[in-house]
């Protein structure tokens, strides 16, 4: 295999992809198009089974500053595992095969990290959601912050920013991410909801870009609803997993506060967005429940539910506002009702906007 140079290259794009064959010949444009060419590619073919490998190997003749690994597939938690390995350079991004960069994007990072009084741990990439045809559906809402600690940039983004546990939207200072022994969990969904708020929640230095340099790109198959209940149920399950294993982890810290980053203000808000994101998920199920046929999927459904219930999440609802004693009370006495109403706020608000 060919090995990247020990040159003065900055920024690595680690790309992984599983049959992205109708993707890739734009990601990779958008990326020779790029008007700063310091970077390297380290692409990794997940075991595809369509021309995705041979467009990868084909770009890299080409260019002398991507390197293409191919494995057998294992999933996407392996394969960006892997690509993290070989990275070179002193910061690094992962790149999804079907979204892109604005042609500005890597000039604007590399100043970024340049210009920081410290060395940043953490780039936040602000960003953009387009269709298939690169029209602007929304732009993302997200907060400005210039080199604060990460428990400032946890709690500010997560109340804010709905696509913030999105792996791709970092840039990774590699020996901050590495000195941390982060890694992906192997083997279930939603592996950046139990890794993406503990990269940021330990780190010294956290930037954000003004610009709007992502574009995540909303596939057809992502806006409609998910036919596939039963792997729906497996996303739901391992949301629940995460969840529990990211409050023992916060306990821990807590416990172990030994520099004092963990305050109580910080400790009560992470696990009040831990809450956040495990209730969307419930909402996912709630809905499926009302027009599912199955009984054995409604069975699963429904000890989801219980299992959930034994967590006890509305003790993470601390607020004194009226809203906060109304959402804890509903959570603890009558989840479904809760989940009833929210789910109709939610369908409220969608037709307002």
């Amino acid at each position: 295999m060919k090995e990247l140079k020990k040159e003065k290259r900055v920024l690595t794009f680690v790309i992984c992809a599983y049959n992205e064959e109708r993707n890739l010949h734009r990601l990779f444009e958008n990326l020779v198009n790029q008007e700063n060419q310091n970077f390297n590619i380290i692409f990794v073919n997940d075991g595809s089974t369509d021309n995705t490998l041979q467009i990868a190997k084909e770009y890299m003749i080409k260019n002398e500053n991507c390197i293409v690994i191919s494995k057998k597939n294992t999933g996407l938690s392996d394969s960006r595992n892997m690509g993290t390995k070989y990275v070179k350079t002193p910061y690094f991004m992962y790149l999804d095969a079907d979204d892109f960069l604005d042609r500005d994007a890597v000039d604007i990072i590399i100043t970024k990290i340049k210009s920081a009084e410290k060395k940043l741990d953490i780039l936040k990439i602000n960003v953009k959601s387009v269709s298939e045809e690169e029209v602007i559906v929304e732009r993302n809402k997200s907060v400005e912050l210039q080199e604060v600690k990460g428990t400032e940039a946890i709690t500010a983004l997560g109340f804010v920013d709905k696509l913030y546990m999105l792996p791709t939207v970092y840039v990774f200072r590699t020996e901050y991410f590495r000195s941390n022994n982060f890694s992906f969990e192997y083997g279930r969904y939603h592996e950046d909801y139990g890794l993406i708020p503990f990269t940021v929640l330990l780190a010294d230095n956290v930037t954000t870009t003004e610009e709007t340099l992502y574009n995540y790109v909303l596939s057809k198959n992502s806006i409609t609803r998910i036919k596939d209940n039963k792997k729906a149920i497996k996303k739901a399950e391992d949301t629940l997993y995460f969840y529990k294993q990211s409050i023992l982890a916060i306990d821990e810290l807590r416990k172990n506060n030994n520099d004092g980053r963990i305050t109580k203000e910080v400790y009560k808000k992470f696990k009040r967005l831990y809450t956040i994101g495990l209730i969307e998920k419930m909402k996912e199920m709630y809905v499926i429940l009302q027009t599912e046929k199955n009984e054995e999927i409604k069975n699963e459904i429904q000890k989801f539910f219980e299992n959930v219930k034994k967590e006890k999440i509305y003790k993470n609802i601390t607020g004194l506002e009226v809203k906060d004693i109304i959402k804890r009370n509903l959570l603890k006495y009558n989840m479904m009702l809760y989940l009833k109403k929210a789910v109709e706020k939610d369908k409220e608000d969608k037709e307002i906007k």
